[in-house]
């Protein structure tokens, strides 16, 4: 049966207008310069009381519900790259479960921020702080996208089967022959370690998976391609392999980012270990 509640039909529209989601986009810019400037008030303030407070209910947000957020709009195709020491079938298992439970938390919290919304208003008429308000439109805005990217990440990854993806990590595996991981282009990235933007061909342990580079590699890429691509990474399998601890570590972390030349995965990491700090979650004996 097909979810026909007010609040997802009134989010679906707000989604598909255009000039909405500009307006949408340009608070939230003017939003991050405030709360920015919040920051740098002297301590004892009534702004930067307010930051700190803010930035302890920030803490309590999942970390996962930002990767949702930042998820296409629209998702046709999906790449997974993963440690060649882990299978297609293990991967696809940890993605398809990761997505589930985030989205969930992110449905909750939708719901939850819905109510929270008219409940303060009557504070933004009052001589009491309209923060509250302003709090509660944010998180339902976050939310929201959070719960969208989620459903939309969810129907891509289920095109293709647990077997599907063993079958598509067999024929990766069998037509491009690699001996070692080399770089594939420089890309400029901010470095994590020292805040400088600086070229991948820099470091010298800044490679990527080339597999898909290849002899036999193109043949999965573009229209004809799978809708759901498992790439076994070398590269990526040396960095977990290094990596010791059950968690990982941010040194990790900022290896990875300069690997694929990404960004926000130290951040991630750093966020994920403060919300397991807050949320500690019991371990099976």
């Amino acid at each position: 049966m097909k979810e026909r509640t007010i609040l997802a039909k009134a989010c679906r529209a707000v989604g598909e207008m255009t000039g909405a989601r500009k307006m949408a986009t340009r608070a939230v810019d003017y939003a991050t310069r405030t709360w920015k400037n919040m920051g740098q008030a002297r301590e004892g303030t009534m702004k930067r009381r307010i930051y700190d407070a803010g930035m302890y209910a920030m803490d309590r947000i999942d970390p996962n519900e930002y990767t949702l957020r930042g998820m296409p709009r629209m998702m046709t195709s999906m790449e997974i790259v993963y440690p060649s020491t882990a299978t297609a079938k293990d991967a696809r298992a940890v993605v398809e479960t990761k997505l589930m439970r985030s989205a969930m938390t992110a449905r909750r919290a939708t719901w939850f921020n819905a109510i929270g919304v008219p409940l303060s208003l009557p504070m933004f008429l009052s001589p009491v702080s309209n923060f509250p308000i302003y709090w509660f439109v944010f998180r339902l805005w976050g939310t929201t996208e959070a719960t969208r990217g989620g459903r939309e990440a969810l129907a891509t990854l289920r095109l293709t089967s647990a077997d599907d993806a063993s079958a598509i990590e067999a024929k990766i595996k069998e037509c491009t022959k690699i001996t070692e991981c080399k770089r594939l282009r420089p890309i400029n990235v901010l470095n994590s370690d020292t805040g400088q933007e600086v070229s991948t061909t820099d470091e010298a342990h800044a490679l990527v998976c080339c597999r898909l580079a290849q002899a036999g590699g193109a043949t999965f890429l573009g229209d004809d391609g799978p809708p759901v691509l498992f790439v076994p990474c070398d590269a990526l399998a040396n960095v977990v392999n290094d990596d010791h601890g059950d968690e990982l570590s941010e040194n990790a972390a900022a290896k990875i980012e300069r690997l694929f030349g990404a960004s926000g995965i130290v951040d991630f990491v750093r966020r994920y270990k403060k919300y397991a700090e807050i949320y500690p979650v019991s371990k099976p004996n």
